[in-house]
């Protein structure tokens, strides 16, 4: 059976993910520190661990025992405003914490890794915005999400995994 870890799994986006991989028949890993998420999002047929990315021994006392290979990352403070009015936990919490987990994914074989980002890169862009449109982030959630597509590249080069990138605009 296909083992995957979703981190901010008891969120918006992260729970939809974790009900959809199930029912493809996926063994469904979660952690979330419940920070912003909700116990009453956690799918019963996940396994559920509550736990910040950024606690490396945790996270990688989880990696070993249960042996995952593949990860989807949709932790993450998201609030714009928030940002503005308290960037170093946006910095801390987006950041450092995504470099984190990626040094003990790393450690532990990682091969796949997803990361749920934003359309926030790109800041006040107007008209028509593709892949190739240049990031110019303005809030600092913004920052800190591009940041951590940075370090996801620098990573996925220096240990060889695969990785993909999702700027949503409207997840809704």
């Amino acid at each position: 059976m296909k083992k995957i870890l979703i981190t901010g799994g008891a969120g918006y986006i992260g729970s939809k993910i974790v009900s959809d991989l199930i029912n493809k028949n996926y063994k469904v890993f979660i952690v979330d520190n419940l920070s912003t998420g909700s116990k009453f999002l956690i799918n019963k047929k996940a396994i559920f661990y509550k736990c910040n990315i950024g606690n490396t021994n945790q996270i990688n006392k989880i990696l070993k025992k249960n042996k995952i290979e593949s990860i989807i990352h949709c932790a993450a403070s998201l609030d714009v405003g928030e940002s503005e009015r308290n960037p170093e936990k946006y910095f801390r919490n987006n950041y450092l914490n995504t470099v984190k987990l990626l040094e003990v994914c790393c450690r532990n074989n990682l091969k796949n890794f997803i990361f749920s980002s934003t359309c926030a890169v790109y800041g006040n862009v107007k008209g028509l915005v593709t892949e190739e449109t240049k990031t110019n982030p303005t809030s600092v959630y913004g920052k800190t999400k591009l940041k951590c597509e940075k370090s996801i590249k620098f990573f996925s080069n220096k240990y060889n995994f695969n990785y993909g990138i999702l700027r949503y605009f409207n997840v809704a």
